[in-house]
């Protein structure tokens, strides 16, 4: 599975593409969990999406930067978000029991992804659409 399919990794490369370089305790406000954040940060930089800087001196602290790589995702990935359809809170709730209930996808972004995918899938065949 590529880094991106990760959990808050999109959200992650978004911020970094407004703000530049971070600190890693920034993050936090995307991604509470310490094991998480170390697990998603350690994925993208394998995928060459971001790099992680250790200070030298003193307590260790963490720089997060994106490659022109993840840059370059990044942009396109805000891009998308400006211009995707917004779904309404309660929506999301529901959704979010949904998937609690039958495991089957692992975020909403998931479920609507292919929700939709079946619903066009389903209009070309009805329409006889190539």
């Amino acid at each position: 599975m590529d880094s991106l399919d990760l959990k808050h990794a999109k959200s992650v490369l978004i911020e970094l593409c407004k703000e530049g370089t971070v600190k890693k305790s920034y993050l936090f406000s995307i991604v509470k969990s310490h094991q998480v954040l170390d697990n998603l940060l350690e994925s993208l930089q394998k995928d060459e999406y971001l790099t992680i800087q250790e200070s030298k001196i003193g307590p260790k602290k963490y720089s997060i930067s994106l490659t022109p790589k993840g840059r370059v995702v990044a942009e396109n990935l805000a891009h998308l978000k400006e211009n995707s359809i917004r779904i309404t809170e309660g929506l999301v709730s529901e959704i979010e029991k949904v998937i609690k209930r039958d495991k089957s996808h692992s975020s909403v972004e998931e479920y609507v992804n292919e929700a939709v995918r079946k619903a066009i899938e389903k209009w070309k065949r009805e329409h006889a659409v190539g």
